[in-house]
Parts: C-alpha cells; structure tokens; sequence
C-alpha cells in the first residue's frame, strides 16, 4: 500500500520535543566546554581561575555527559517506534523507508562531521538500521537484549583480564591509535585552515569517532537506548498524560537508586587496590550505569514537572520548538562551535577558559531557542528536517503554516 504524506505533520509528543530540545542544549554545553574535541585545559591566571575551571569542567560534567546523548537516543527509540506504529495502522510496511531515511541520515550526519568530527548522527544512522531487524521481536526479548547490551559484558571481560594479568593496565592498540588521531586533529584545527580540517574529517575524523564509539562500548548503550524507547512506545506510555505521570512516578525512586548505588560504587574503586587504566575502565563502566539513572531520573522529574506544575509548563513549552528541529538545531551547534574554537575561526580553543566555554554554549541555547520558536510559529517543520522528510517520500511536503 502506497503512502501518501498529510500536508500536516503528525500529533507532536509536547514534553517529548520539551526533553529533545533540553538534550539539544545540554549537548551544546558539552561540546563547547570540550572545545569540539580540543580537551585543552585553560590556562589559569589565579589559583581562583584554576579553580573555577576545575569546578566549571566537573559541575557540566556531573550534570550533563552521558545524560543528554541518553535522553537523545532514548527518544530516537520512540520515535522509530511512532513512525512503524502509525504507518503499520495505515497497512504500511515501513521497515524500507526507514532504511532509506537512515540512509539520509548518514548523509546529513557526514555532512556535518565534514565540520564537527564528533558529530553523532553516522552513528545513529549505521545503529538505527537495526532497529529494523528488531521491530517484530516479542518484547520480553527485547528487555532480555537491553538488559545485555547495558551490562556491557566484553568491557568487564576486557577488564577481567587485566585483573588477572591476562592483559596489559593499558589501552588496547585500537585505542592508541584512535588517540594518535585525536592529537593530529588537535593539531590540525588549531593551526591550519578550514580546507586542511575539511580533509581531515574526510576519513581520518569520521574514523576516529567511530573507534571512539567502539572504545568506550557507546554502541552498546546506544542500542540499548533505542531498544528502551521502542519499548516506551510499546506500552503506550507516551500515549496519554495519565500513563506519563504514572510510569514517571514509579520510575523516580528507582532511577535514584540505581544513580546512587553506582555512582557511590565508582567512588570505591582506588580502596579495592585498582588503578591505572583498569581503575578508569572500572570506574566508567559503573558510572554508566549510574548515568542510565541518573537520565531516567530526569525525564521523569521534568515529564512530572512539566504536568504536575503550571507555572513550569509554561517556560518548559518554550523549549519545545527546540526539540522539534533538533536536527537543525545541531547542525548549527556543531559549524558555530567550529567557527568559535577552531584556528581559522575565533580560536576560543587555545585562550579561553572553561567558564567562557560555558557561556558562548548557554549563548548559543538561548538563541537557538529563540530562533526555533520564531520559525515553528512560521513553518510546520525546521529546515533540514523539512528536506529530510521531503527525501524521506521523495515527495515535496508543505514547509509554511
């Protein structure tokens, strides 16, 4: 059955755009205290300065890494689950056309990483694509594959052989070249030119993000994460008001618990006897999972604010329009912090500190939120989220209200 797009997008999830645009912007943060993959520390003119830094670094750190990406990939589930659901009501078969869509994506997310090489959506694209082989899979299943894909089981094999003496306290080969990598961009982009960052990204940075990926078992988590947001999907939870509060309400104490009990785990490690690199493996692979709380007690403390507080939804809707062209917006982000950071641009990267990081990344935000809800008041869909839907049915689709 042939599919013909509705000149008016479908139904939006409001508090879901609310938590994408808030992950779009937690993003920003992020990437702009890292400099777009610089990870300089500042020069410091006081012992003040100093401390700031470290305090500005730790704080973003503690509050957003691995949290953000997590709502971001979480939602990425759902929304793959919404697309199949709706289409299968229809009698459509849409496992095809999301391939074709991810296929797009890899293009837009090279694009981009011609630019900013530690764009993610290479990584969504190529990950997505499973999703497909997973849609007709019995849910239980399902839950069984997530819970595996979060235990991160070759990483604690990995670790184990170091602890036995198997392998060496030190990063495997793969890692030492992705990081020979690392400081050749480094190099590249604080003291060369646009064309010379451009060639780089052509394969050297588009490599150096995908064995990052494998080094610190993001593909895992990211399949997980997908898997999780379909299975929001299959249970309906997104589909009233009643089902949000009530599933957030469960999930909050057991989201806190999962953070605590991991994160005070991690904080344990040195007095077990573990260091050098198998203390940092140790101590990421538990603080995994305490980011996997520590994000589920997010989305749902701010799905319970967003419907339990009047004067919160108000402000939280304007983030909203955010979420709603996150694809855009990120684009933005990532040539913006290009033209922020690197040599041929401002070269904020050698100079400024990480509290000025953070504050040209909270400009962005706030002018990115305004942008996007001037322009969703204007046109049904974010520029580039207009062309990928319009490449998506190969069919031009209404953009202006």
């Amino acid at each position: 059955m042939a599919y013909t797009p509705s000149l008016k997008p479908n139904t939006r999830i409001e508090v879901a755009d609310i938590l994408r645009g808030i992950a779009i912007g937690g993003i920003v943060l992020i990437h702009f205290i890292e400099q777009l993959n610089f990870y300089k520390f500042p020069p410091a003119s006081s012992e003040f300065m100093a401390s700031l830094n470290q305090t500005v670094w730790d704080s973003l750190f503690f509050m957003l890494a691995s949290k953000m990406y997590a709502i971001f990939s979480m939602l990425f589930g759902l929304s793959f689950f919404i697309q199949m659901d709706n289409q299968a009501d229809k009698g459509v078969d849409f496992r095809l056309r999301f391939l074709w869509r991810m296929a797009l994506l890899f293009v837009l997310g090279y694009v981009n990483g011609l630019m900013y090489m530690g764009e993610f959506f290479v990584v969504y694209a190529v990950l997505g694509c499973v999703m497909v082989l997973l849609w007709r899979v019995p849910t239980k299943i399902l839950l069984v594959v997530a819970l595996i894909l979060f235990l991160q089981i070759p990483e604690w094999v990995s670790l184990g052989k170091m602890l036995m003496g198997v392998a060496p306290n030190e990063r495997s080969e793969m890692a030492k070249y992705m990081g020979s990598l690392y400081v050749e961009c480094a190099d590249i982009f604080a003291n060369q030119g646009f064309w010379d960052m451009i060639r780089f990204n052509l394969w050297k940075g588009q490599l150096a993000k995908c064995l990052w990926v494998i080094a610190v078992a993001r593909y895992l988590q990211l399949i997980g994460l997908f898997i999780i947001g379909m299975l929001i999907g299959r249970k309906g939870i997104h589909r009233s008001e009643e089902n949000m509060v009530k599933w957030s309400k469960k999930a909050l104490p057991w989201a806190l618990g999962v953070f605590a009990l991991f994160y005070g785990a991690s904080l344990l490690l040195p007095a077990l006897g573990l260091e050098g690199f198998a203390l940092g493996r140790a101590r990421m692979l538990l603080r995994n999972y305490a980011n996997l709380g520590q994000m589920i007690f997010y989305v749902s403390g701010l799905t319970l604010l967003y419907y339990k507080s009047k004067g919160w939804r108000g402000v939280l809707d304007k983030l909203a329009p955010v979420g709603r062209m996150s694809v855009t917006n990120y684009m933005v982000q990532s040539a913006l912090g290009v033209i922020v950071f690197y040599g041929f641009g401002l070269n904020m990267a050698m100079t400024a500190t990480f509290a000025e990081c953070a504050l040209a990344g909270v400009v962005i935000c706030v002018a990115q939120i305004i942008f996007s809800n001037w322009w969703m008041k204007r046109y049904y869909y974010g520029p580039v989220e207009w062309l990928w839907r319009t490449a998506t049915w190969m069919k031009r689709v209404p953009l202006k209200r």
